[in-house]
Parts: structure tokens; sequence; C-alpha cells
């Protein structure tokens, strides 16, 4: 069913959804016929498919025309599998990634390519460990040696489940037998008992369970967390320095328009979720269940900026990563986290 649904007027109330549709149609139709005086300045951005609260922020504003009063043209692309998003990122492709992983960050700092980190977003709540219904495992020490499905062999997906395993004593790289497959197809593996596990994120992990088939064992951040006693930082707002270097204000203009629309998510969740349905098609999600994970995600999202106390956080992450060799060298956090507020 189209997500802009017609609306009739009449003296029965409607849902929040459908007004929210209804307004987002009027957007759109306003948006069509608003033709600014003033050249907008062009911003390539990438965004994983995923109701994450920056990504979902990026989403309504620009539908409902905040990108463009800040003189700004937003080009979306989006990407099921984030390895193909940091392909574009090492080419030079966007300007920004709405949710760039944070361990990706360290990894493509290290092997040379100029990110600037702006703020982190998400924990890795997203994420979570599933195997089939009939499965007995409850735990990481159970996978040893099992074949056992992955997005990606860098980045949150990978990075969280391996530190996720080690505190169960598990090498992820030795110990399972990890293959790589798109979200999409871990279900049929799990089904078929081709994998015994596998680590997948939202919204594919809600699509996941609507199935059935499958269950969730556990969730990597929380394994994480109660062993470190820190949150696992999933997913960060990042961009390129020589972006950074010749379009200050844009990237300024940019991040006061994410922070101000996330601010506001929680009072405008129906019309976000909208926005998340049309620019996300691949999430294949109608707007009610948009809604659903926007609200029940949204509360966990990252609010502090990236303070000298922050970013030492995010380096007790990274001595983690090259202790486990998930860096291949040392990288120092303060060198490429910056507090975007002091642009």
């Amino acid at each position: 069913m189209d997500i802009f649904m017609e609306t009739k007027m009449s003296n029965k109330s409607y849902s929040p959804f459908k007004r929210a549709a209804g307004l987002a149609s009027a957007i759109a139709l306003g948006m069509a016929i608003y033709s600014p005086s003033y050249a907008l300045n062009k911003v390539r951005v990438g965004s994983t498919v995923s109701p994450d609260a920056d990504a979902v922020a990026l989403c309504l504003a620009i539908d409902n025309g905040a990108f463009t009063k800040a003189g700004l043209d937003v080009q979306l692309q989006t990407f099921a599998q984030s390895n193909l998003k940091y392909d574009a990122d090492k080419s030079g492709e966007q300007d920004i990634d709405i949710n760039m992983g944070a361990i990706n960050a360290a990894q493509l700092y290290s092997s040379g390519v100029p990110v600037v980190v702006l703020r982190a977003g998400t924990p890795a709540d997203l994420w979570a460990v599933i195997a089939r219904k009939d499965s007995k495992f409850t735990k990481p020490s159970d996978f040893r040696g099992q074949k056992y499905g992955v997005v990606s062999l860098s980045g949150v997906n990978y990075g969280a489940t391996y530190l996720a395993f080690e505190t169960d004593g598990v090498n992820l790289a030795k110990d399972v037998k990890v293959s790589t497959l798109p979200p999409s197809a871990l279900v049929p593996a799990l089904v078929k008992g081709e994998i015994a596990g596998a680590t997948t994120f939202e919204p594919f992990l809600t699509a996941a369970l609507k199935t059935g088939s499958v269950k969730v064992l556990f969730r990597p951040g929380a394994v994480y967390e109660q062993k470190y006693h820190h949150p696992l930082i999933a997913l960060t707002i990042a961009t390129n320095k020589n972006y950074l270097k010749n379009h200050r204000e844009d990237v300024k203009k940019f991040m006061r328009v994410v922070e101000a629309t996330r601010s506001t998510l929680a009072q405008h969740s129906a019309e976000a979720a909208v926005a998340l349905v049309h620019h996300m098609p691949e999430a294949k999600m109608n707007v009610a269940a948009a809604k659903k994970l926007i609200d029940e995600y949204l509360p966990n999202a990252i609010k502090s900026e990236n303070t000298p106390k922050f970013v030492g956080g995010v380096q007790q992450l990274y001595d983690q990563l090259l202790e486990a060799k998930q860096l291949k060298s040392p990288v120092k956090a303060s060198d490429f986290w910056i507090d975007w507020t002091r642009l």
C-alpha cells in the first residue's frame, strides 16, 4: 500500500500514521512547487538502511524542507550493505556518512582515509545474535566450532560480534566458522541449517523475527556493556577531512539541522516514520513498523558531543580492537574525533 495515502475531510479523527502521511504528501507537493531564489549547496550523504536516530532525523529533515531552508540540497544514497557505503567513502563519492560505524571509522582512518567523526550517534543495541527457534544455544561459547553468518568481515556487525564473543573466551576469527551473507539471506541459511547463528541488525532483525523461524539469543552490545561497564559505540556521523576544510559552513549547517530534528523526533515519530519508509524502501517496512522501531530505539541514542571525556571512552574501544587484531595499527581517537559545535 502506498504510504502517501489520500486523506479525505470528515468529522472523524485520523490515526497519527494517516496524519503523518498526509503531512508528508503536502510537504512533498510544497517542495515541488517552491523553488528558492538562491542556489542550494549540494551535500552527498550516504546511509546504511537503518532506523538509527541520525538516519531517521536525516530522512525527516529532507522531507520537511529543513535542509532546503538551511540552503542545502541533500542528496541521499542508501545501502543495504554497509561495506558498499564504505567503498563510496574511500573513493570520495559522498561528503557525509550519517551512520558510519565507529569501528569502521578507525579502520578507514588507519588505512589512510581522511575520516573526521563529528559525533557519536547510536550504541550497538540495533544488533542481535539470532538462531533458529529450536536452537539450544544461549551464549557465545556455544558457537565454538559452528558455522556463523555475518553481513561483513569488518565494521560494527563483525566487530560487535567479535568483542561480545571474546567476553566468553571465544575468538570469532579462529574458533568459529564465519561466512558473509547479505541480511536477506541470513534467515534462509538458518532455516536450512547452513549456519547455526548470525548477527543481524534493525530493520532486518524485525523482519527476521516476523518469519517466526528465528529468535534472538543475545545482544552483542549488552554482552559488551555488562563486561566493560560502558556502552559499545556503534554508529557515528562522519565526513571527509578535505570536504570539511572546503565546506566548513555547509557541515555546520548540516549538523545543526540534524541535531535540531533529532531533538524533536519523539514528538514527530509518526512523520519521521513516513519519511524513513519513503527514503529506505529496502527495509520493506510499513509506517507502523517504522514508528515502532523509532520509538523503541530513540531513547538509547547517544546524546553526548565529542567531549574530551567521551573521546577517552572511544579510545578504550579502539585499544580493545587493536588487541583483538581488528585494527592493523594503533589509532588515536582525538586525532579524528572532533566536537563539531566548536567548528
